[in-house]
């Protein structure tokens, strides 16, 4: 704009000679003029920012390796695999061999400073379902201290435990380490070797019971039924930027919902009887609980602390159950 009206004014006076004294005023003026703009508008400026951006390397595990530039991009590495977090976006770069496949997904593991979003990003794995195998000791911590009664051996294949455990509430401390909790319910049968089932007699104890010969029990047990709620802390041991190795190991207890034996014999025909009774069992038990496994799989021990039977009112045993658990999560 300003060269336009310089422009101008120079046309003007080299055009109009005659009346260059008329416009030397009027030229003056528009110089002031410009004098003026000029101090109003400043000359165009580029403006560079500097801006510091750290830089952290660290080792997050033997075989990872990680990366952060500032608080938005971060790559770990590892030996069969890179990723690449850039905000909430993620590149995981696999290597297999020859092959390599790149992968573009939503970053839902980024570790945070928040413990709200570390309780988010941890995921214990507890809830889903059970199945195992069930015996009882006559000590703690599975030590036999006095032969088990004859009538009280098990048949170990139809001794049989199974547990339904509900969707787990999880706290983590940590990206891959936290508690985890969750109600269940757990089903347990005693299967008996012998030809026997138990009873509650006359004064209130636990013994057995024999059919008239010479019935033969095909099936008998105890079977029982318990409302559970395992409290652990679980550790997560990442083999991979998806998978983690699980251990975990806590406490639990339980209330009892239910108990009846159960025989099955021949006797013109075949016959079913159940027999719904609390022998003397006790209401409330705890004991500690461990597991270990890959992702969804794990491998599961209760050891219960508290008598199977009332003090005096039964034999004193100590049940335990080992299994296999397929845990379900989100």
């Amino acid at each position: 704009m300003k060269r336009i009206l310089i422009s101008t004014v120079l046309v003007v006076a080299f055009i109009l000679p005659s009346v260059a004294q008329e416009k030397e005023q009027k030229l003056k003026e528009l110089e002031k003029l410009e004098e003026q703009t000029e101090e109003v508008i400043p000359p165009d400026t580029l403006t560079t920012v500097e801006m510091e951006v750290d830089t952290i390397i660290e080792d997050v595990w033997d075989d990872t390796s990680r990366i952060k530039i500032g608080d938005i991009v971060t790559v770990e590495d590892t030996d069969d695999e890179t990723v690449i977090r850039i905000g909430k976006k993620a590149v995981k770069i696999l290597e297999q061999g020859d092959h390599t496949e790149v992968r573009i997904f939503e970053d839902e593991f980024e570790e945070s400073d928040d413990p709200a979003e570390r309780r988010k990003s941890f995921d214990g794995h507890l809830g889903g379902i059970e199945i195992g195998y069930n015996n009882f000791t006559s000590g703690k911590w599975l030590r036999t201290e006095t032969p088990v009664e004859g009538w009280l051996d098990l048949n170990t294949a139809k001794s049989t435990s199974f547990n339904i455990i509900f969707p787990p509430v999880s706290l983590g401390f940590t990206r891959h380490f936290g508690l985890v909790t969750a109600l269940g319910v757990n089903f347990n049968n005693y299967g008996f070797d012998g030809n026997n089932t138990i009873v509650v007699d006359g004064e209130s104890i636990v013994t057995p019971s024999y059919p008239a010969d010479p019935i033969r029990f095909d099936k008998s047990k105890l079977a029982t039924v318990y409302g559970i709620l395992p409290v652990m802390l679980e550790v997560q041991i990442p083999v991979s930027y998806s998978s983690t190795i699980n251990l975990g190991a806590g406490v639990t207890g339980a209330v009892k919902l239910g108990s009846h034996t159960k025989v099955v014999y021949h006797d013109d025909g075949k016959q079913k009887d159940k027999n719904r009774d609390d022998f003397n069992l006790n209401v409330l038990r705890y004991g500690v609980t461990a597991r270990a496994g890959y992702e969804m799989v794990q491998v599961y021990g209760t050891c219960w602390l508290s008598p199977m039977f009332e003090k005096g009112r039964g034999p004193e045993l100590y049940p335990f159950e080992i299994g296999l658990a397929l845990t379900i999560n989100d």
